[in-house]
């Protein structure tokens, strides 16, 4: 029994010195690394003294501004670079609505010019014809001695002739609008008025037509022979298409329209249906199969009109209530423009 009790107190010495050696080695441990700690603290605390030594406070602001002004001189590059690219998408965009815009320009152009080039050869093909048959005739009769029958045929040939020279040039003068133009003046519309009313007064006088021109029109700014040639053409168209109106009358007036000067040439004549409003300013286009017009006078004006910077048009009620051919121009103002520029 001694014994035994003698082996169970060995080996509770042992458990006790064993967790002894354990705790002891866990102390050791921990001093050591108590010591890296502390090492490593004295190792920053060492470098924090060595930065602190060698950085001048001194130089800070002025690191601080130079590199504020760096900054803001790298942001107003930026801007700059920004604004360049904002002017090269809005500069390239106003040439791509330009290309489209002649592009429909370009359109528009090539269909007129198959029109008028039908128009013209079709227009020009009449008189030929008559002088070409005339001719044949006159032959016959010179042959046959028919002296009066000569003198009707000559008659028919001069007055087929004369048609294409008129044809001719008005056709003409139309390639010329826009092309040939004359210094900008201030126009007087009422002298402007009176001379084309002496200009077109056979024709007022034999159809004994009334003509009012109203009191205190205003000055206009345009190319007074083309203004001219505006007034004196729808003086003559009023008459010519007045009908049997048996108190013939045309006032030629200005009313003001929301912000322009509208000026209007108004008459009691035969009218216009809605549906011919925009085909009266065609070339060639005569809605009155028996006029003696060439259809050329309503092209001319339009395109007077528009050279100017203005818009043609006509209103009408209808057959034989009347016409209004009213047209828009240039008033005076401060660094008007010398010349009208031409328009192709």
């Amino acid at each position: 029994m001694a014994v035994l009790a003698i082996l169970g107190l060995a080996l509770g010495l042992q458990v006790i010195t064993a967790s002894v050696v354990r705790r002891l080695i866990r102390v050791k441990q921990a001093k050591e690394a108590l010591s890296v700690r502390s090492e490593q603290m004295q190792a920053v605390h060492t470098i924090a003294e060595e930065i602190t030594r060698e950085l001048d406070f001194t130089t800070l602001p002025h690191l601080i501004v130079q590199r504020a002004a760096d900054l803001e001189e790298r942001i107003a590059l930026s801007e700059r670079t920004n604004a360049m690219l904002r002017n090269e998408i809005a500069e390239r965009q106003r040439m791509e609505e330009e290309r489209e815009r002649l592009i429909t320009e370009l359109e528009v152009r090539s269909a007129e010019m198959e029109r008028f080039t039908y128009t013209v050869s079709h227009d020009l093909k009449s008189p030929l014809l008559t002088i070409q048959g005339f001719l044949g005739l006159l032959e016959k009769d010179a042959i046959a001695g028919n002296i009066t029958q000569m003198q009707t045929d000559i008659t028919y040939i001069r007055t087929a002739a004369s048609t294409m020279q008129r044809l001719l040039n008005e056709l003409l003068e139309l390639s010329r609008i826009g092309r040939v133009v004359n210094p900008l003046t201030e126009v007087a519309l009422s002298d402007l008025a009176q001379e084309a009313v002496t200009l077109v007064s056979g024709q007022i006088t034999a159809r004994g037509v009334q003509v009012h021109i109203a009191p205190d029109l205003p000055v206009v700014i345009g190319d007074r022979p083309r203004l001219l040639e505006v007034l004196q053409n729808l003086l003559d168209n009023a008459v010519k298409f007045m009908g049997s109106q048996p108190q013939p009358c045309i006032n030629f007036g200005v009313r003001r329209d929301a912000e322009e000067t509208v000026c209007y040439v108004c008459d009691n004549g035969i009218g216009i249906a809605p549906r011919y409003r925009d085909k009266v300013f065609g070339l060639f286009e005569r809605l009155d199969g028996a006029s003696d017009g060439t259809g050329i006078g309503l092209t001319l004006v339009k395109r007077i009109i528009e050279v100017h910077g203005g818009r043609i048009w006509v209103e009408s009620a209808g057959e034989g209530h009347g016409s209004t051919f009213c047209f828009t121009v240039l008033c005076p103002s401060p660094g008007a423009p010398e010349r009208l520029t031409p328009s192709a």
